[in-house]
């Protein structure tokens, strides 16, 4: 208001010796004050600035908020100093102020570049540093003037369209258009109606001369030519009239068949271009949204995230009973804290991306927008809304290209979600989230299952927790690094915070001898940690004589699965079962444990010993209802690792990063885990769906594996099966079994000479084929054979090439391993023997279901 009321009258001007007074200056003497020096400092260009300021401050009112506004004012100076130096340089004596027409430091500005520049090149420095301060100040603004300023000319099409031409030419014919009809003379003024039709095809304009000239035609003939006139001119002129309306109807008529012509042609034209764009309108509209306008929008998308507060753990959260007398499980403060606030780092960032994926979208002419928004540990799931008629496969093709817009690694995209409309984008996240056994363990999802396994945090950020109760077996695949054994150890963990010794057994193979070492010492273990495949091989075998002998004690009980067996109570079990003696009621079970079979590697197993696929698939077929459970993985998902019938029999698969597209078929059946990024990004498929569920793998360090093992070994100590421990391989071809040396590898008896070759290859000190066939008079062959057995007995080393084999044990050894077998072959050995005798009251109840083992 100061600067718009000025007054070089008013105080402190210098142009003027007595000052107004009082000041003219709607804001008075200090208004005027400021005005004053304002316009001499700057000149006229100091409006510019105040034109900013006020449409930031309406932009703010608005509810906008503008960027970056320290480098927007730098802009409005800018933009002020060049318009004001331009003043000076154009209009050097035009202003208000006399001496500083322009103000003074512009003028000084405009003096030093005409100085070193000319006129014309001055000029063009001011008007490039007004742009580019304008551009600077107010970018949308600037950049929006083309499309306004285009919108100004097409708003003129009309009135450029116009055939002004044409109407001027009209206007200079129209004055001789009715002079070469002078026998319209005598037409009458009520003229027929058909006549009156013709006439008003014509134009406005036109019809109404017609009527100016009826009417002079109409005088002329009453007051001058009716009574002198004779009667063939009048016939003439009637005849001329008539001709006139007949021409008339006929230009009516074809008038009214062009225009019915031209309607149809305008329908047709119209249905087709709405057929053929049915859903031009939204994309135009969508095309309309300016950059801010999108911003808002997807700032107001619903974003549901993994939220991954502190969790308060408390061992009651874990579904176990805490009724085993002397154990102890592990508690929570072995386990390592989760992050916190995690997902406040992330929330802008997946929104600006969802910005990105929308206009990549618009840019690639796919008509789409995000409606959604879930973050996980690992990756963002966006809802994609498609329009009708837009297919997927379109996505498909660019799936690069918006890979590389989003700057991500790669892109999985999901043609179909279950209960919605939309299609999933998955995108990575630039920071993972860290998932802890910890805050799954207390958040309460496994209650009620049997074998809880703590997987991780699926894409949507909720737990993934199964229960191989209900799956029943489990195959996981992935490369090395890719988070496959660390998904081993957490299922393992998960177990031994769940399960108690009595509940649960396990067998763990591990053929790199370092993966599961750690849990050497746990109480859960049938046997020691299996690192021999060949033994691996008989295990298996002897759980498929388990599973049959267990399916035998349910049929006795009258029951369908463990959990039947379990849930019956003490009395209920002898009154099915019957038995005669205290001995027979010792060795019913009161409890049947679970048994798990964990195998690190089945690739190595199924290429050391190719008949163990069918022990494996009849555990997969049927061991479920006797509570026999498989959890197989590999790095090598190949065709004839994982066959057709372990897969079948399979339905819980685990993939994590693989190596190509055709591994991921053979896992999943179908694509996707060639994708993903490793370090536990997994797909999940379970008998529930068949739709993989990704997810990001539980994270469980070596340090929590140490702690909770080593506090389990000071709690219990394992109880072994003696049958495991005795198993030294497989059955070879002719189906006899290497049980501990005593029987032989050839499918025969043991060789009479066994006894005598093993005495020769103790008091020699070592195992040589040539000794012994000096020494017993024999071919090569049968040494060879003798040499072979001792080594399955356990006597001789294994074959180390030209080598002699080393003799493992003494001749006191050799004796006791002989008495061992004759006291198996009366009948059961002294512990056993011991076992039997001694009365019912005396054996814990606890371990009574353990002595007949």
């Amino acid at each position: 208001m100061a600067l718009a009321t000025f007054s070089s009258a008013d105080w402190p001007s210098h142009t003027v010796a007595v000052h107004a007074n009082p000041a003219s200056n709607l804001m008075g003497r200090l208004g005027a004050g400021i005005a004053y020096w304002t316009y001499l400092s700057m000149g006229f260009g100091v409006w510019l600035p105040m034109i900013a300021s006020a449409v930031a401050l309406a932009a703010t009112a608005s509810g906008r908020e503008v960027s970056h506004p320290a480098i927007r004012t730098f802009g409005a100076v800018v933009m002020m100093l060049a318009l004001s130096s331009l003043h000076a340089t154009w209009f050097g004596t035009w202003g208000v102020l006399a001496g500083a027409e322009a103000g003074l430091v512009p003028q000084w500005i405009s003096n030093q570049l005409l100085m070193h520049f000319s006129p014309t090149l001055a000029s063009l420095v001011l008007m490039i540093s007004l742009s580019l301060g304008a551009i600077i100040c107010m970018d949308e603004v600037v950049f929006a003037l083309p499309r306004h300023i285009m919108r100004a000319w097409n708003a003129t099409q009309p009135v450029r369209a116009y055939d002004w031409k044409g109407l001027i030419a009209k206007m200079r014919v129209r004055p001789q258009l009715f002079q070469p009809k002078p026998a319209l003379a005598g037409v009458p003024a009520a003229r027929p109606a058909k006549g009156n039709a013709a006439v008003a095809v014509l134009e406005q304009d036109e019809l109404e001369e017609v009527a100016e000239a009826e009417e002079e035609i109409e005088a002329i003939a009453e007051e001058e030519v009716e009574d002198v006139e004779p009667a063939p001119v009048k016939s003439r002129r009637k005849a001329a009239v008539k001709e006139v309306v007949e021409d008339a109807d006929e230009l009516e008529e074809e008038e009214i068949e062009a225009e019915e012509e031209e309607e149809e042609e305008d329908e047709e034209a119209e249905e087709a271009a709405q057929t053929a764009s049915a859903p031009e309108p939204v994309e135009q509209a969508k095309a309309q949204l300016t950059e801010e306008e999108l911003k808002a929008k997807i700032a107001k998308l619903p974003l549901r995230m993994a939220t991954a507060q502190k969790v308060v753990a408390r061992d009651e959260d874990i579904p176990r009973e805490v009724d085993y007398t002397g154990y102890q499980f592990p508690g929570l403060d072995m386990l390592e804290d989760p992050e916190g606030n995690w997902s406040e780092h992330v929330e802008a960032h997946v929104r600006d991306q969802a910005q990105t994926l929308e206009q990549t979208l618009r840019t690639f002419a796919i008509d789409g927008e995000v409606v959604g928004i879930e973050t996980g540990p690992v990756v963002t799931l966006y809802s994609v809304e498609l329009a009708p008629g837009t297919r997927v496969a379109r996505l498909q093709t660019i799936a690069t290209d918006i890979a590389r817009s989003l700057k991500a690694e790669n892109i999985r995209i999901i043609p179909n979600i279950p209960g919605r409309t939309a299609v999933g984008i998955e995108v990575p996240n630039q920071k993972k989230e860290k998932v802890r056994l910890k805050e799954l363990m207390s958040g309460g999802q496994a209650q009620g299952m049997t074998l809880p396994m703590f997987l991780g945090k699926d894409s949507s950020g909720e737990p993934l927790v199964l229960d191989l109760a209900k799956m029943p077996h489990m195959l996981i695949a992935g490369t090395t690094g890719s988070g496959k054994s660390v998904c081993m150890n957490t299922i393992i963990m998960g177990w031994l915070y769940t399960k108690r010794p009595d509940e649960l057994k396990l067998c763990l193979v591990d053929p790199k001898m370092v993966e599961m070492s750690q849990f050497s010492d746990i109480p859960h273990l049938m046997c020691p940690v299996v690192t021999e495949m060949a033994k691996a091989a008989g295990i298996l075998e002897w759980a498929v004589d388990k599973m049959e002998e267990r399916y035998e004690q349910l049929k006795k009980a009258g029951v369908q699965n463990i959990s039947s067996y379990n849930a019956l109570g003490e009395q209920e079990l002898y009154e099915r079962l019957k038995p005669e003696t205290d001995l027979e009621k010792a060795r019913i079970p009161k409890k049947l444990p679970y048994m798990v079979f964990v195998i690190d590697e089945l690739a190595d197993l199924m290429m050391t010993n190719k008949e163990v696929e069918q022990a494996i698939v009849r555990i997969a077929q049927k061991a479920r209802a006797v509570g026999i459970h498989l959890v197989l993985a590999t790095q090598r998902p190949e065709a004839n690792v994982v066959t057709g019938l372990i897969k079948s029999n399979m339905p819980c698969r685990c993939s994590f990063k693989v190596n190509s597209g055709m591994d991921s078929r053979i896992v999943l059946d179908q694509k996707g885990a060639e994708l993903l990024l490793g370090h536990g990004d997994m797909l999940v498929v379970t008998p529930s769906s068949s739709t993989p569920r990704r997810a990001q793998g539980t994270l469980v360090t070596d340090g929590e594996t140490r702690k909770v093992a080593r506090f389990l070994k000071d709690v219990a100590e394992p109880s072994f099966e003696r049958q495991l421990i005795a198993i030294r391989g497989t059955k070879a071809a002719g189906g006899e079994e290497s049980d501990g040396g005593c029987a032989a590898t050839d499918g025969g008896e043991r060789d009479p000479m066994f006894d005598k070759a093993v005495e020769i290859m103790i008091e020699s000190g070592r195992g040589s084929v040539s000794l012994l066939q000096r020494r017993l008079a024999i071919g090569y062959g049968r040494a060879s054979r003798l040499v072979d057995q001792m080594g399955q007995a356990g006597i001789l080393s294994d074959h180390k090439g030209s080598v002699a084999r080393e003799v493992l044990i003494s001749l006191d050894d050799w004796k006791r391993m002989q008495s061992m077998v004759e006291s198996d072959a009366a009948g059961g050995s002294a512990e056993e023997l011991r076992y039997e005798q001694e009365d019912d009251a005396s054996v814990p109840d606890e371990f009574e279901g353990e002595y007949r083992n």
